[in-house]
């Protein structure tokens, strides 16, 4: 899928510039990327479909996470966390919708990003939609060391190691007939990227359960990176989220209209 690229604004941050941009008119909804792809991945390749969410009214600002993309940043590990990653993420709503609550919309590492965001300042929200829910909690700690051990492997055999990272992201079953994902990272950052993975966490339950705002949790099956069951504890402990689960690419790219639909 062919996806225009808009004009590009820039936000300084500590040791990072971001890349935004902004489509439609209306109130600001604001997405944010899994790891190692940029904005616009998941439409280039057909699985999102934003176009329902400006149809009906909604101001889309896309932002490159740092090193990501059109995204700079400096090697740090410790800014690459989720933790320090919603600390961007507040700063490009306050530069887009500066006087107005931001809806948040997340996939996988955008949604960590956005649960640290909101419980930490919840003031700023007032929607939330978490796609693709990663490894949480009692499943982090394993998916972590992959982050260690990818990180330390391409540190020490450079271009052949990232080849190979790419080469096992084997893609859950419902993607099986889609096109790999390119990196879309600096290669020169990608080893502080994965290590800022892999000392992350989710927020904890306590303060994810003290959200008081709608949620809409999506998830795809069949994915041990991004688990069912991370999806389902999430709805479980946030009051009167709702959780759609997809079992067929289809429904993946049905996404935009049923945000669209819970935005309205």
């Amino acid at each position: 899928m062919t996806v225009k690229r808009l004009a590009e604004h820039h936000l300084a941050r500590d040791d990072a510039t971001l890349a935004w941009t902004e489509e439609g008119t209306g109130p600001a909804v604001i997405w944010a990327h899994g790891l190692m792809s940029n904005s616009y991945s998941l439409e280039q390749k057909g699985i999102y479909n934003f176009a329902p969410i400006t149809a009906a009214g909604s101001r889309l600002v896309r932002y490159d996470a740092r090193g990501h993309g059109r995204s700079m940043a400096e090697a740090v590990a410790a800014h690459f966390t989720w933790r320090h990653l919603a600390g961007d993420f507040l700063a490009v709503a306050n530069q887009a919708s500066p006087d107005q609550t931001v809806c948040a919309i997340g996939c996988s590492m955008g949604t960590a990003t956005i649960l640290h965001a909101a419980t930490t300042t919840p003031s700023r929200f007032s929607k939330l939609i978490l796609t693709a829910p990663p490894t949480a909690w009692e499943t982090r700690k394993a998916q972590a060391s992959v982050y260690e051990t990818s990180a330390s492997t391409i540190e020490r055999d450079g271009q052949p190691a990232v080849d190979a990272l790419v080469a096992n992201m084997a893609p859950p079953p419902i993607f099986t007939d889609l096109p790999e994902f390119p990196v879309e990272v600096n290669r020169n950052l990608l080893p502080s990227i994965l290590r800022g993975a892999g000392q992350s966490d989710l927020p904890s339950a306590d303060a994810i359960a003290k959200l008081a705002l709608p949620v809409l949790i999506l998830a795809w099956e069949s994915d041990p990176t991004h688990p069912i069951a991370s999806a389902e504890r999430l709805a479980s402990i946030i009051p009167g989220a709702k959780l759609h689960i997809a079992k067929h690419v289809n429904d993946v790219r049905n996404w935009g209209q049923l945000i669209a639909d819970f935005l309205a």
